[in-house]
């Protein structure tokens, strides 16, 4: 599995149970289980997201510090 899929993946998983479980929670609201499952696929796809882009700004950098020295 590539690094930024699994990056990506743990902070799917991550976000999904901040918003989908402890905010509700935190706000005394009822759980329903389309709004749970609905969350799912939603999460993964932002959190692969992010796990792409932190892993391009990463490269980015590195072969920038590569490139510059004499």
């Amino acid at each position: 599995m590539k690094k930024w899929v699994r990056s990506g993946l743990v902070w799917a998983g991550i976000l999904y149970v901040i918003t989908m479980v402890l905010f509700p929670l935190f706000d005394h609201e009822n759980f329903s289980v389309e709004k749970l499952l609905m969350g799912i696929p939603l999460w993964i796809v932002v959190g692969l997201v992010i796990g792409y882009l932190f892993d391009k700004k990463g490269k980015s950098k590195s072969t920038k510090k590569k490139t510059a020295k004499p």
